[in-house]
């Protein structure tokens, strides 16, 4: 679909809770090859709703049979606590390119304090972090939270509704980048990029494939009237640049 080599920020494999579809590795990487999907950032699904720990080693594991394919993403829970800022010093040091926070799926509030504490460690190694902020009021809550940090911060989850709360926190602070997975409104893209300063160069393609359908991921993003330039940059050239700093 896309002529760019595409690099996806958010991909999962492993069971997942109330689905019976196949969210297999082999089915992940599957999908990246129909899809032109140079490279992905993939997640254990294990690491989200079981242990983080086993999680995080499934993924490693994952990433290093197929170093071409796959980054590997480290998922840390704040509610295993002091434990949370062990992992995540631990992963870091085995090369994870980034950490992944669930708080929607986890039931854990945005706003508590080792939260913020892990928050901290990640900026202190310098990996940047993902966070889901799927209900309305989470992106400003965060904001405020992580206001001390300097490494960027991808806004994951992001419905439509909420577009605004999220570009109203982008144009506070540019350490913070928006994922798309869920946003496929008509002229979404244009809008970030005239509303954020340099809006083009912080979106982040993410499909969260293969729980979703990876071509209705990228979609809207190829037919959206960004020029070809910025496509490029939405579909890998931005996330290239984050994990290279």
């Amino acid at each position: 679909m896309s002529t760019f080599p595409v690099f996806d920020s958010c991909t999962v494999f492993g069971p997942w809770p109330g689905r019976s579809t196949d969210l297999s590795l082999e089915v992940l990487l599957k999908v990246m090859h129909s899809n032109n999907i140079a490279r992905s950032l993939a997640t254990a699904s294990s690491g989200i709703f079981y242990d983080f720990r086993q999680g995080n080693s499934e993924t490693l594991a994952a990433a290093k049979a197929h170093p071409q394919q796959l980054y590997p993403v480290g998922t840390l829970d704040p509610r295993a606590y002091p434990a949370c800022l062990e992992e995540a010093e631990k992963r870091a040091s085995e090369g994870f390119r980034l950490f992944r926070f669930f708080p929607s799926f986890q039931k854990w509030p945005i706003n508590c304090a080792p939260f913020r504490e892990v928050v901290r460690t990640c900026d202190e190694l310098k990996v940047p972090i993902a966070v889901q902020v799927e209900n309305p009021g989470e992106c400003t809550e965060l904001a405020d939270l992580v206001a001390f940090t300097e490494a960027p911060l991808l806004l994951a989850g992001v419905r439509p509704q909420h577009l605004g709360e999220a570009l109203a926190v982008m144009k506070s602070d540019p350490k913070f980048y928006l994922e798309t997975t869920y946003l496929q409104g008509y002229s979404t893209f244009e809008t970030v990029r005239d509303v954020i300063p340099n809006g083009a160069e912080r979106i982040v393609f993410a499909s969260f494939s293969p729980l979703r359908y990876l071509s209705a991921a990228l979609g809207p993003i190829v037919t959206s009237k960004l020029s070809e330039d910025e496509k490029a940059l939405v579909l890998g050239g931005n996330l290239k640049r984050l994990l290279s700093n």
